[in-house]
């Protein structure tokens, strides 16, 4: 889907502001074998749809600074490379009407912050290719913050 032709790691564009969730977030896809992008707000979530090559997963949050998770959903369903990319919502926003608004703008799933590793690794493997069985590098929690795309 998104992954280039010679690349073999699926990868995952999250769009998280907050840098404990992406820490972990990270943390969790990189140990299982995920290659993880970051954006840490909607305004460099947008240019990025703009101007780089599709994931093959897009993990959205709702809250974000600069242009909110519905409005880059927005950018991404219209752009013609990345409108066929699954986008997951992962957010503390469960109001029906947030969860109604996203399916609306074409969210593919719904996962509700806070989550468990098993989650959120069930839910990213239903919508790409499981990556190779060598475990991803491993990510000191203390250099999380450093790590940005």
């Amino acid at each position: 889907m998104g992954k280039t032709a010679t690349s073999s790691v699926p990868t995952v564009l999250m769009i998280e502001d907050h840098d404990d969730t992406a820490c972990l977030v990270r943390f969790i896809l990189e140990r299982n074998g995920y290659a993880v992008r970051h954006a840490p707000d909607g305004k460099n979530a947008k240019r990025l749809t703009e101007s780089s090559e599709p994931p093959d997963l897009v993990l959205l949050d709702i809250s974000l600074p600069s242009l909110s998770g519905f409005e880059v959903l927005r950018a991404i369903r219209s752009t013609p490379t990345w409108e066929q990319i699954p986008v997951v919502m992962l957010t503390a926003n469960g109001r029906p009407e947030s969860m109604a608004e996203a399916s609306t703008l074409g969210a593919t799933e719904y996962l509700k912050k806070p989550f468990t590793p098993e989650h959120l690794l069930r839910t990213v493997a239903s919508f790409m290719s499981k990556p190779s069985t060598q475990p991803g590098p491993e990510v000191a929690p203390s250099h999380c913050n450093a790590v940005r795309d």
